[in-house]
C-alpha cells in the first residue's frame, strides 16, 4: 500500500477505532481470499446504479439523479466565476490606485464587465435549473406514487388468484390503471433541451450588450462520466453499511494485494470517485510495467496477521473474526440465484415491492430499509446480521 493510505488507516484507528476495525477486518477477508470473485464485498469500481429497464420509477430516480449532478456543477462554476469576477475587481483597484495608464485601465474595465455577465448569465441559469429540479421533482414523485399504488393493487389480486383464490373480477382494470400510471409517469418531459453554450470571459466579445443576450438554457441530462477501469481494478465496499469506505486495489504482482486508493463517505465517492479510479488505474498500470514508482513511499506487511498488528497491537482476535464472517456473507441477488427464485417470487413472498427488490439487490443494504432487509432475509431463508457497537439498541 501506498504511505499516504497506512497513514490515513492509521489516524481512523484512533480517530474512529470501530469504523476502522470493520474496514480492516474487509481488508483481511480480501488478503485471505483465494478466489476474490467470491466475496461479496468487491465488485468493479464505478458500477453506475442503471435504472431498471422496465421499471418507470427507476427511469425517473435516473434523470433526476443526473439533473443533481448537473446542477451541483453549475453551482460550482458559478463559484468560479465569482471568483474570477471579484479577482478583476481587484486587479483594476489595484491599477487605478497605483495610477495606470488609460489603456491598462480600459482593458481590465473590458475584463470585469465580461466576468459580470459571465456571472450573472451561470447564476441565472443556476436559479431555473433549480426551480426545474424541484419541479420535476415534485411532479415525478406524484407520478410514481400513483404508479406504486396501482401496482400493489395488481400483484394483491395476482397473487391472491395465484394461492387459490377467487379471480378478480376487476383485474381488466387493475391492469389498465397500471398502463396508465405508467403512462404518465413516461410522459414526464424535461423543460429545455437545447445545448448551453457558456463563453468563458476571456472568448467574449460585445461587452456592452443587452442583458439577457445569447443567454444559455439548461442542458439535457448528460450521459454518464465514470471512467472505463484497468482491467484487473477492483473496489472493496469496506463499510458499506457505514461509513461507505471504498478501497481501490488490485492484485498486482501476483499472490500480492497492492492497495491504491481510498474513497470516504458518500459524498466522496460521488464526487471525486471518477477521478479515484483515474488515478488508481494510472498507478496499476505503472506498476505492471516498471514496479513500484520512486517518487511514491510503499508499505509492505506480509500476511494479514502482521496487517492487523500494524494497525490493532491489541486487538484480541475480533479482527480476524469479523473478517471470517464478512468472507462468508452473500448478497441478496446471489441468493436469490441460488433459491432459483424470480424478483416477483421474492416480492411476493416478502411483501417488498419488486421494484424495491430491485434495488436492494443492485445498490445492496445500504438502498435498504431495515423492515424490507429483514422481509427479505426471512423470504429467501437467510439470516440478517447488521453489526453495531456493544450496548442494546432500542426503537
Amino acid at each position: 500500500m501506498t504511505a499516504e493510505l497506512r497513514d490515513w488507516l492509521a489516524e481512523l484507528a484512533v480517530s474512529e477505532p470501530a469504523t476502522a476495525a470493520e474496514v480492516s477486518a474487509a481488508l483481511v477477508a480480501v488478503l485471505r481470499s483465494a478466489e476474490l470473485a467470491g466475496l461479496a464485498l468487491v465488485d468493479q469500481p464505478g458500477r453506475r446504479r442503471e435504472p431498471v429497464k422496465d421499471d418507470p420509477r427507476e427511469v425517473a430516480d435516473y434523470v433526476y439523479q443526473l439533473r443533481l449532478e448537473q446542477l451541483q456543477l453549475l453551482r460550482q462554476q458559478v463559484a468560479q466565476a465569482t471568483n474570477a469576477r471579484r479577482a478583476a475587481e481587484l486587479a483594476l483597484s489595484a491599477q487605478q490606485s497605483a495610477g495606470a495608464e488609460p489603456a491598462v485601465l480600459a482593458t481590465l474595465a473590458e475584463r470585469l464587465a465580461a466576468a459580470r455577465l459571465h456571472e450573472d448569465a451561470l447564476a441565472q441559469l443556476s436559479q431555473r435549473l433549480r426551480v426545474e429540479v424541484n419541479t420535476f421533482r415534485t411532479a415525478s414523485d406524484t407520478a410514481k406514487a400513483s404508479y406504486t399504488a396501482a401496482e400493489a393493487s395488481l400483484r394483491i389480486a395476482e397473487a391472491i388468484e395465484a394461492a387459490g383464490g377467487q379471480p378478480d373480477p376487476d383485474l381488466a382494470q387493475r391492469l389498465e390503471d397500471l398502463r396508465s400510471a405508467e403512462e404518465r409517469l413516461l410522459a414526464l418531459r424535461w423543460p429545455g433541451t437545447r445545448t448551453v453554450v457558456i463563453r468563458h470571459p476571456t472568448h467574449q466579445t460585445g461587452v456592452g450588450r443587452p442583458a439577457g443576450a445569447d443567454r444559455p438554457e439548461p442542458p439535457p441530462p448528460a450521459p454518464p462520466r465514470n471512467p472505463e477501469p484497468v482491467a484487473g481494478l477492483l473496489e472493496l465496499r469496506a463499510d458499506p453499511l457505514g461509513s461507505d469506505i471504498r478501497v481501490l486495489f488490485g492484485k498486482e504482482p501476483a499472490d500480492t494485494v497492492t492497495l491504491l486508493a481510498v474513497l470516504e463517505g458518500p459524498e466522496a465517492v460521488s464526487q471525486h470517485g471518477a477521478q479515484a479510479i483515474t488515478l488508481a488505474g494510472d498507478l496499476l498500470t505503472e506498476i505492471r510495467d516498471e514496479g513500484w514508482p520512486t517518487d511514491i513511499a510503499e508499505v509492505v506487511l506480509a500476511d494479514p496477521d502482521e496487517f492487523v498488528a500494524q494497525f490493532f497491537p491489541a486487538d484480541d482476535g475480533s479482527i480476524l473474526r469479523r473478517a471470517d464472517a464478512l468472507a462468508a456473507t452473500t448478497s441478496f441477488g446471489r441468493l436469490r440465484a441460488e433459491r432459483h427464485m424470480t424478483v416477483d417470487e421474492v416480492a411476493v413472498r416478502s411483501g417488498v415491492p419488486r421494484h424495491r427488490v430491485e434495488a436492494i439487490e443492485r445498490d445492496g443494504l445500504r438502498a435498504a430499509h431495515v423492515h424490507e432487509a429483514v422481509a427479505l432475509a426471512r423470504a429467501l431463508g437467510a439470516r440478517l446480521e447488521l453489526p453495531a457497537g456493544e450496548g442494546p439498541v432500542a426503537g
